[in-house]
């Protein structure tokens, strides 16, 4: 199944959850109605009092309805709320904690290989079991969240398992999946909370109970409060029906993105000794998020959220006898911590994958090389291989220290965002510092030009996952929004310095809008409409995607006209509606438009999409490396995370 099927078959299972949920809210409904039936002296004989049943009926499904809403809305922004509401504190990106600089660096390391920003990162400090859980609606607001179980007991491959395991989950559309289901799942339990609501208003009141109302009241209460067991119940049902099998593919591409079956087998293993149980109130309508099940012993079984332990670890290794290692002494020793801040010292935090700095050629990954084919390009869309990962690691170990240093501070990230977008030309560089000179004076403009310089030797295929890197350290309340929004109109003026703009810069100007700035835009707006925009309403869209890249690649109009005709050619439902602009006359506006609107079609409109982009750039045979960046910048705005371009691209 690749990237696109694995979208829509979440799509798929999420019309299976409305309807399992819809059949829970009415089995709740008719218990409900039988209590009330009998706790109003009606017993069950007799017909259906339809003025009951409708009051029942309706009040039930306010109630559910209410308490679903309320949730999903309070969840709204995306995964950080969910690691919030589960008792996590976000790590910071400059963070000197060992245990978390090794955790950023094992995230960063995944993010780079498939091709998505850095989600934001949490630790649960107050949860000393061995478990992790990734949350949100798209990459966009993805977050990762470990236990300090994990921390302390996890090897750095262990680590990276459980990690690429989550970032199955992140490429694989199921987050938005269980992210909706925690809503769904607190209406159904918000019933309990009522009924114990009215047994505690029937405890106090007094006069209720010498009429005797008070009795019924108490009747209702405790029903209510077996109606919202039913209601737990029905949501381990569903929980079971969602998550079970994803967490067996999940395992099996975390095993295909590292290629070390040893490292989440060995996570797994560890589980077995010292449990993966969670503290926090709110783990049972989460629990379905988790690595492994958060809840006690005795609710695994036929309904558990999770494959038993032993079969998850036999499938990863069928040698496994079924007993776990004893856990003591196994947090990491001093030697292995002198040695983790050597490497550090030497390298840079990345320098703890054991990775060796990145060859000459690695350095030049801009020279087109024939070897994959356009498909092969496609069909890396969501699923990162060990050369990707392998890729990440020499990238990270390879950032100069001022660079790496740069990128996990506000400020740094500022210099190295505009170092980025530094052109080469001799005036438009001027008109650019002279930008950035007007946002922080000298210093900052130094500063600046030092990164450029450092950046300089990386190649053109290092400059997304920078991009990627650097944006925790601008987000998450790090940067005053006013002080944002400066930001963004300095990097907007550097990009419109030599009257033309690149498929980069876009790419830049696009990210900030859609996590920085304060217009609505941020996150995951179009998650909730994917599938609302049809393609064959979408010409206008797609002929300034399809010109934007022609042009990326091209230096005469012949050319890009070529380009472009082939990427037109593979949406014939578009045939004889798409034009091609002329050089520059797409606007940054109208590209940013034009990638937001079509986030909104469905995921096999974007699949089409995306693979006319590929056969416009593979037109003449070959993909430049810069070529390949422009696609990726494409994909990663349509929600379709793409890995690193390791070697120039054949026509397809």
């Amino acid at each position: 199944m690749d990237f696109f099927e694995a979208q829509e078959s979440a799509r798929t299972r999420s019309r299976t959850l409305v309807a399992l949920f819809v059949a829970a809210v009415l089995a709740i409904i008719a218990t409900v109605y039988a209590v009330a039936h009998i706790a109003f002296g009606r017993g069950l004989a007799g017909g259906i009092d339809l003025g009951l049943l409708a009051i029942v009926a309706v009040g039930t499904t306010l109630l559910v309805t209410a308490g679903s809403a309320f949730r999903t809305l309070q969840l709204r922004d995306g995964g950080a709320k969910v690691a919030e509401m589960l008792g996590g504190r976000r790590v910071r990106p400059d963070t000197t904690d060992e245990g978390e600089r090794r955790l950023v660096n094992v995230v960063e390391e995944m993010s780079i290989a498939a091709g998505t920003p850095v989600p934001a990162i949490f630790v649960l400090d107050h949860e000393q079991g061995i478990n992790a859980f990734a949350a949100g609606y798209t990459p966009d607001d993805a977050a990762i969240a470990v236990t300090a179980g994990t921390l302390a007991h996890l090897t750095r491959d262990e680590l990276q398992g459980v990690i690429a395991h989550e970032f199955s989950h992140v490429l694989n559309g199921d987050m938005r999946l269980n992210i909706r289901l925690i809503g769904l799942l607190f209406g159904i339990l918000l019933l309990a909370v009522v009924g114990r609501g009215l047994l505690y208003g029937a405890g106090r009141g007094g006069s209720r109970r010498r009429d005797g109302g008070g009795g019924q009241i108490v009747l209702i209460g405790i029903a209510l409060i077996v109606v919202g067991y039913i209601g737990v119940f029905f949501g381990r049902l569903i929980q079971a029906a969602v998550s079970r099998q994803r967490e067996y593919l999940a395992d099996a591409a975390a095993v295909q993105f590292t290629r070390n079956p040893d490292g989440i087998a060995g996570a797994l293993k560890k589980i077995g000794a010292a449990g993966s149980r969670l503290t926090n109130p709110h783990a049972q309508e989460a629990s379905h998020l988790f690595f492994a099940t958060g809840l006690r012993k005795s609710a695994v079984g036929l309904l558990s959220t999770h494959p038993p332990l032993p079969e998850r670890i036999r499938r990863i290794d069928p040698a496994f006898d079924g007993r776990f290692p004893e856990l003591a002494g196994v947090e990491p020793s001093p030697a292995l911590a002198a040695r983790h801040r050597d490497a550090a010292a030497q390298y840079g935090a990345a320098a703890l994958a054991g990775a060796a700095p990145l060859s000459p050629s690695d350095r030049r990954p801009d020279t087109p090389r024939p070897g994959a084919s356009g498909s092969a390009m496609l069909a890396s869309i969501g699923a990162p291989q060990p050369e990707h990962v392998a890729y990440a690691s020499r990238l990270l170990a390879s950032l100069p220290e001022p660079v790496r240093h740069a990128a996990h501070d506000p400020d740094g990230a500022i210099a190295l965002l505009f170092a980025l977008l530094l052109h080469r030309d001799a005036a438009a560089s001027t008109v650019q510092r002279d930008a950035v000179e007007r946002f922080g004076g000298s210093a900052l403009s130094g500063r600046v030009e030092e990164l450029a310089r450092l950046t300089i030797p990386l190649g053109g295929a290092a400059r997304l996952p920078l991009l990627d890197i650097l944006l925790p350290a601008l987000r998450d309340g790090n940067v005053p929004p006013s002080h944002v929004d400066r930001v963004y109109a300095t990097a907007e003026a550097m990009v419109e310095a030599d009257g033309r703009t690149d498929m980069f810069e876009l790419a830049v100007l696009h990210v900030l809008r859609r996590h920085l700035l304060r217009d609505g835009r941020r996150g995951h707006p179009a998650a909730d409409a994917e599938g609302v925009l049809a393609l064959d309403s979408s010409a206008r869209e797609v002929s300034a995607v399809l010109s934007t890249i022609a042009w990326s690649g091209a230096t005469t109009e012949p050319a890009a006209a070529g380009a472009f005709a082939a990427g037109a050619e593979s949406l014939p439902e578009l045939a004889g509606r798409l034009t091609m602009r002329p050089r520059g006359a797409v606007t940054i506006e109208e590209i940013d438009r034009a990638l937001e609107r079509l986030r909104m079609t469905d995921p096999g409109d974007r699949r089409r999409i995306i693979s006319a982009c590929v056969r416009t750039v593979a037109h003449d045979d070959v993909v430049a490396a810069e070529e390949g960046e422009a696609l990726r910048a494409v994909a990663e705005a349509l929600d379709a995370p793409m890995p690193p371009t390791l070697v120039g691209i054949a026509r397809p």
